[in-house]
């Protein structure tokens, strides 16, 4: 009994103080900048050829040769391929034939009616024989120039036997190969030649920014092979009705590709300025809460974190802009705000030292 009464003693007279609570979370920052902000319409596009032909043959016949392949580059009248003449040489032959004899007939008819002139006012040759050499000399004539046309025209059906390049790019499908019947209604493209100096892409523009999207205004396209090169264009026309499907407008955007990075077919977001916000304040995307319809961020000051409604502007991907409710210069919370609640004490974690270069450099410790 003593002994209780003595433990119970010196428990009693140890010192007690308030328990420890658990310390303030941990929380990252930064601070609202201030820079120009581009207001932008955006929109995931294909990339097509400014210009695309298929390369067919006029002339019904069997094809030769044809002298390129896929990925072949071309100069604008390049002979491309070739196609069997057949009798069109044969035709070419005739006429040229014709012409000579043609020819020969005119010297005849221009001597008969020479010497009729002649003969005709001692009155050997009478006026109807005058008239008849007359109009042999005119039809002859005659037959010569009908004769030259059908050569041109002969001429022009060889010609098209060589089939040329329409323009520079290069070959982008082969869809026949020698043997083929060409210039039939069953195999009427033998190439496809593509220009790609030059790519384009249409952005779908909604309503709400459709008056702001002017022909010459600038506009940028990123793609998942290069994300952090972006290729500078600009629009070059605007479609004069909305699609009604999709309540869209078309922007066409022409985008120079000298070096050819990109390709027609490639998948890539665009974006076209409508406007710059001058000296706009902008914080970082992570900064930023939603919750019903309503946008918030905390501000740290004095080691609270206090909630503000704020009014959003324009969105650049990892930035956002704000319109009212923060100032320059504050200090906004980036991470460690689950769960808080507004004027909740918190710690910010200072930045994040360089780990030192080689193989011993080590994690550092966490923050307390």
């Amino acid at each position: 009994m003593i002994l209780a009464l003595g433990v119970l003693g010196a428990c009693s007279s140890a010192p007690s103080g308030p328990p420890k609570g658990r310390p303030p979370p941990l929380v990252t920052t930064a601070r609202v900048e201030v820079r120009d902000v581009p207001v932008e319409a955006k929109a995931p596009v294909d990339f097509r050829p400014v210009q695309q032909t298929d390369v067919g043959s006029k002339v019904l016949g069997y094809l030769d040769a044809v002298l390129v392949d896929v990925g072949d580059p071309v100069k604008k009248g390049q002979l491309l391929a070739l196609v069997n003449p057949g009798d069109v040489a044969g035709q070419v032959s005739t006429v040229k034939g014709n012409l000579a004899q043609a020819d020969a007939a005119i010297v005849l008819a221009k001597a008969n009616y020479e010497r009729a002139k002649q003969l005709h006012p001692s009155g050997i040759v009478s006026n109807a024989e005058l008239d008849q050499a007359r109009a042999a000399h005119d039809a002859a004539l005659a037959n010569r120039q009908a004769l030259e046309g059908t050569l041109a025209t002969a001429g022009a059906r060889l010609g098209d036997t060589r089939i040329l390049a329409p323009m520079d790019g290069f070959v982008y499908k082969r869809r026949l190969d020698p043997g083929a019947l060409v210039g039939s209604a069953a195999n009427p493209v033998i190439l496809s030649v593509v220009r790609t100096d030059v790519l384009r892409v249409f952005v779908a523009v909604g309503e709400r920014d459709a008056s702001r999207v002017v022909v010459g205004a600038a506009a940028k396209v990123t793609v998942d092979a290069m994300p952090d090169r972006p290729f500078a264009g600009a629009v070059v026309r605007v479609a004069p009705a909305f699609d009604p499907s999709t309540r869209t407008v078309d922007a066409e955007v022409h985008l120079k590709n000298e070096q050819n990075l990109l390709r027609p077919g490639m998948y890539g977001r665009a974006a076209i300025v409508l406007d710059v916000h001058k000296a706009a304040k902008v914080v970082p995307v992570s900064a930023v809460q939603i919750a019903d319809r309503h946008a918030f961020v905390y501000v740290h000051k004095d080691g609270k974190a206090s909630r503000r409604e704020v009014e959003l502007g324009a969105d650049g991907g990892e930035w956002l802009e704000i319109a009212r409710g923060v100032e320059p210069g504050e200090e906004v919370l980036t991470g460690g705000y689950d769960s808080l609640g507004d004027g909740a004490p918190v710690r910010v974690a200072p930045p994040k030292a360089a780990a030192p270069p080689g193989p011993s450099a080590s994690a550092g410790a966490p923050p307390r």
